[in-house]
């Protein structure tokens, strides 16, 4: 995929007809097809002819997109996993107590993370809430789905975003068309004719644009926009067709032929009556039993053996090239066991990490677009000042621990006489999120089990006085 141009500050009204029919041809099959398999309703398998209806026709999607996106997801944009830091305290405050908590921003960006994942792109459109303007939270922001936004740039060597247009469904027939500039918000009903082919656009009026540019915030998995699973999709379709045709093999053995020799299951006076074959079969379903058998090999079932070797090669070959080539370690696996060291596991995550620390870079590039939009707002309305470079964004890792060795790592920094701060500062975060807080509640249960000082018996004056004799007579 690639990102869409414009030279044009306003688009006709054809203008914005032909962007939304091309979008759909192009991109958002794309964008439908690589949602598909994250849902796990592959499509290659789901859709294949059916070669002979005699034979059995498993179709059995394996949603290992999904198990690829959410170890991503997990990794990488786990809520409250991405933090904000700043020396300005004020401006800090003001974007997370209103405008942060108020959108669920934890929330928020662990979707763009998992967008980024699945289609390389995600958006977010910002906007006022009036509502709320009273309360300090008005800046409002939302995930939305690249298949509804057809977002445009300039032809500059660094792009800049000259409109947006965001189209939705509200029925069969009717949509919903709004489209973004600098200035200003236009707003459109679209209808589709009775063939479903020309979009018949009928302006509904506009308003001034309070941010004073296009209110969309694109998160990128790269230049190149490719998701995580797209690679890795034609192996997923193999590991479909491999378990999917491992079940049609098992089910040609629970239908294998039955071998009669010397007998016939009906009278052969009665041969050619209708039905008699089948109520003879039946018969014997029913009692599990054969009767008036001369020889022990009279009946017998016609099988083949089933590759169980071969097939548990071939799954665990794509199973282990699905994560190999899209960068994903299985966490589920043998390698990652209880016991494991952590420079272990460090070294497993190597190829994952690198993958995540160049896609973390490109999100913050969203994340603090997202800072300055609303810093924007803060400005025009009075609230407290900041610039978005005063924001500092922490990425957090949800990745394997051995308790352990954190542990004993800590117990040997004790011993060497290093601070309780670095002792703490060391555990992971989920382990210990504060390590101020942490070292006031060892202060406050050191306190609590040092005695009270009213327990400590009083020191005798006269039996001091008797000490103080005593050395003064040794000394002469």
């Amino acid at each position: 995929m690639h990102i869409l141009r414009t030279e044009k500050d306003t688009l006709a009204t054809q203008d914005i007809i032909d962007y939304i029919e091309s979008y759909e041809k192009e991109y958002v099959p794309y964008y439908e097809r690589l949602y598909n398999y994250y849902l796990g309703k592959n499509p290659k398998i789901l859709d294949k002819k059916v070669p002979d209806p005699n034979n059995p026709d498993n179709r059995t999607p394996v949603s290992y997109a999904r198990k690829i996106i959410t170890t991503f997801t997990g990794y990488a944009y786990r809520p409250h996993y991405i933090t904000y830091k700043s020396e300005n305290e004020a401006f800090l405050a003001e974007l997370q107590d209103y405008t942060f908590n108020e959108n669920n921003e934890h929330i928020k960006t662990s979707q763009h993370g998992r967008n980024t994942g699945i289609y390389g792109v995600s958006y977010e459109l910002l906007y006022i809430d009036n509502a709320k303007l009273r309360t300090g939270s008005e800046v409002r922001f939302a995930v939305i789905d690249p298949r509804e936004l057809v977002l445009l740039y300039d032809y500059a060597l660094e792009p800049v975003k000259k409109a947006a247009i965001r189209f939705y469904h509200i029925s069969d027939e009717l949509w919903k068309v709004i489209v973004y500039y600098n200035d200003k918000i236009e707003y459109y009903d679209a209808k589709r004719d009775k063939w479903r082919t020309d979009i018949q656009l009928t302006f509904t009026g506009s308003e001034s644009n309070f941010f004073g540019e296009i209110p969309v915030v694109a998160y990128y998995l790269g230049p190149d926009m490719q998701g995580i699973i797209e690679p890795v999709i034609p192996l997923i379709d193999d590991y479909d067709l491999l378990v999917s045709d491992s079940m049609n093999e098992f089910d040609r053995f629970s239908h294998a032929y039955l071998r009669l020799v010397g007998m016939s299951l009906s009278d052969q006076s009665k041969s050619a009556s209708p039905g008699v074959f089948k109520q003879a079969l039946a018969l014997i379903k029913q009692r599990r039993a054969f009767e008036q058998l001369k020889d022990k090999d009279d009946v017998s079932f016609l099988t083949k053996d089933i590759p169980t070797a071969y097939i548990d090669f071939m799954t665990k070959l794509v199973r282990d090239q699905i994560h190999i080539q899209s960068h994903v370690p299985d966490l589920g696996s043998q390698a990652f066991s209880d016991g494991v060291s952590g420079v272990a596991i460090q070294r497993l995550m190597f190829d994952f990490e690198n993958v995540v620390s160049s896609a973390e870079a490109e999100f913050d590039t969203g994340l603090l677009d997202r800072i300055r939009l609303i810093t924007e707002v803060y400005k025009k309305t009075g609230r407290a000042q900041g610039s978005f470079d005063e924001i500092t964004i922490s990425h957090k890792r949800n990745a394997p621990l051995n308790l352990k060795e954190y542990a004993d790592t800590a117990l040997v920094m004790s011993q060497a006489g290093f601070s309780r701060y670095l002792q703490a500062d060391i555990m992971p975060d989920d382990i210990i999120p504060n390590v101020e807080a942490e070292l006031e509640r060892q202060d406050e249960e050191r306190e609590a089990a040092m005695p009270d000082i009213e327990d400590i018996p009083p020191v005798n004056d006269q039996d001091d006085d008797q000490v103080d004799e005593e050395a003064d007579d040794g000394d002469n």
